[in-house]
């Protein structure tokens, strides 16, 4: 038996067994039955599919951002600065106008991000999402980004993954388990494809989605993200995400900086998350019309502010390559990670579609930057402000999902540089706990919770959160001493507290035996011998005992050997501490 929170189920892998050893792959699949093998089919085509819907989403993406937005730059922020302050203001309305026009069209607002979403399809839907309202969510999704909403690219690629994984595995009437698992490699794969990280997207699947690492689940995941990266690096390009250099971090001077920084992402990245929180909470609910207009003057703003700070438009995919290589000044290093939380907090919360795992990235890096310029000016000779952006990244993105092993896998796959590797994952870490502490929910899940929307929770080893039996001691039980009287004996039993029994204990307090109410009955002693007779008398001595040093599990295990419904509780001495009860285990455990 284990304590504390109940520990989310695990969809089920068919055809896995951890402990089997197979020879071949030939010989794998000869041992699958007939439902198995469909199963590991829809796995690949479901990172197949993935992976072709993503490339084709990101085409379509540089092509909206070619057509609305001067062509002359070599990138989507010069050709954004190329253009006329009325040009980006114009331009960003039209997506706000967009977005406007398809809620009054489908009656209905499209508010949300994709990562949430599916969370909630996972844990309550049982896997079930609809394909094409899903898809046409992420077009429009994609389209409104390319026109400069500062949110994420990859909501759209996330949503229409698992929407084929979910289509797929309702189509073909397999067993809700496993369409959940469909679902969460359709995600997986599709964050996978979006940024080149066919391991950091595996783990994203299996920390964020499902909330496990449990090894059965590790086959699915990894087979479609590893196919789904595989069509992308041939449609789209086979380079990493992010142009960054081959940074050192190795010096105990990083070390230090990076255990002073990482509780400073921490609180940086719980604000992160409150600040999204607290523009959803604002914007959310009232009439019809100003639902309808929130998302032109939320993108109306995001114009008006890109005149002077044309960073804000997209994803900020330029901007954080130019953080990364050490290219922006400390005051954009302060300034904009500021002002794209509100911009990325409002146009969410206003109803825009997109996603918030870019944008977080773009908060971290820079928000890195920064510190790491600070360094720099208080301690010469430090590793560049770059390498700080880039442990901002991983440290922003670990606070915010609260999943601190995809961040370092994610981040560590985007450089492919080892000597990064321990810096990031005591920044990661330190943030991670810091934003847990401070704020609860995670950036997905606080959408939900919002909601009341309840998804199971992963929960610690057994070794860090059991309890023993002190937690649920109730102490100062009934006690009579062993010459009390018969007749007393009765009338105390009498007055105490339903499910309690009469503890017969020494003048030294160790206990003697117990006086149980039913047992009593029909062993009565002779009547003639009523007033000769004492606690000592009619007191069961062989009752189980329970020592407070013990686990939940092992009080379990001493319960099944009796009918009470308590154990006294006893030191090693024997003497009597409390009692423990048979409802408060069960309340408590898990079994």
């Amino acid at each position: 038996m284990k304590s504390e929170e109940p520990e989310p189920p695990v969809p089920a892998v068919p055809g896995f067994r951890p402990s089997s050893l197979h020879l071949s792959v030939r010989e794998f699949l000869r041992s699958l039955s007939g439902s198995a093998q469909r199963f590991w089919i829809l796995v690949v085509l479901t990172g197949l599919v993935s992976g072709l819907s993503a490339a084709l989403l990101v085409s379509f993406l540089r092509w909206v951002q070619r057509l609305a937005w001067s062509d002359k730059g070599e990138s989507f922020l010069a050709s954004a600065m190329e253009t006329t302050a009325s040009h980006r203001v114009l331009v960003t309305v039209s997506g706000g106008v967009l977005v406007a026009v398809v809620s009054l069209l489908i009656r209905q607002p499209l508010r949300g991000h994709g990562t949430a979403s599916i969370i909630e399809s996972i844990w309550v839907k049982s896997g079930r999402m609809q394909l094409p309202r899903t898809l046409f969510r992420g077009v429009v999704s994609i389209l409104v980004v390319a026109l400069g909403a500062p949110l994420g690219r990859e909501g759209a690629l996330l949503q229409s993954g698992a929407a084929t994984g979910s289509a797929l595995g309702t189509r073909l009437r397999l067993p809700a388990d496993q369409v959940r698992l469909l679902v969460a490699c359709g995600a997986s794969a599709g964050i996978a494809a979006a940024y080149n990280v066919p391991i950091g997207g595996a783990l994203f699947g299996l920390e964020v989605l499902l909330g496990s690492l449990a090894l059965e689940l590790f086959g699915p995941i990894v087979l479609s993200c590893v196919v789904a990266t595989m069509v992308s690096r041939i449609l789209i390009a086979d380079h990493p995400s992010y142009l960054i250099p081959a940074y050192h971090l190795l010096r105990p001077r990083e070390m230090l900086l990076a255990i002073a920084f990482g509780p400073v992402m921490g609180v940086a990245s719980a604000l992160y998350v409150r600040t999204v929180n607290a523009f959803a909470v604002a914007l959310e609910g009232g009439s019809r019309v100003r639902a309808t207009l929130l998302p032109v003057v939320s993108m109306l703003a995001v114009g008006v502010a890109a005149i002077w700070f044309p960073q804000l438009l997209g994803n900020g995919y330029d901007s954080v390559n130019a953080a990364l290589q050490g290219h922006l000044p400390l005051m954009l290093l302060l300034l904009l990670p500021l002002l794209k939380m509100v911009a990325t907090s409002l146009c969410a919360g206003a109803g825009i579609p997109g996603g918030l795992f870019t944008p977080s990235l773009f908060y971290g890096a820079l928000l890195g930057g920064a510190l790491g310029a600070l360094a720099q000016w208080v301690w010469p000779g430090v590793a560049p402000s770059g390498a700080y952006a880039l442990l901002g990244m991983g440290a922003v993105l670990a606070g915010t999902t609260h999943a601190s092993v995809s961040a370092v896998l994610i981040i560590f796959e985007l450089t492919g540089n080892y000597s990064i590797m321990l810096p990031l994952m005591l920044v990661c870490v330190l943030s991670a706990v810091i934003s847990r502490g401070l704020c609860p929910e995670s950036l997905y899940t606080s959408s939900l919770s919002r909601r009341n929307v309840k998804v199971p929770r992963a929960s610690s080893p057994n070794w860090l959160r059991s309890s023993d039996v002190g937690a649920l001691l109730a102490p100062n039980p009934p006690t009579v001493r062993p010459q009390t009287s018969f007749q007393e004996v009765v009338v105390r039993l009498l007055e105490v507290p339903a499910g309690y029994d009469l503890y017969v204990t020494g003048e030294d307090g160790r206990l003697q035996g117990v006086i149980i109410l039913d047992a009593l009955k029909g062993h009565i002693p002779d009547h003639s011998l009523l007033g000769m007779t004492v606690a000592a008398d009619v007191m069961e001595s062989s009752l189980p005992r329970v020592r407070i040093d013990m686990s939940l599990a092992e009080v379990a295990y001493r319960f099944g050997d009796t009918f009470v419904e308590r154990l006294p509780v006893v030191d090693d001495r024997g003497l009597l501490l409390g009692t423990i009860s048979k409802r408060d285990i069960l309340r408590h455990g898990r079994f």
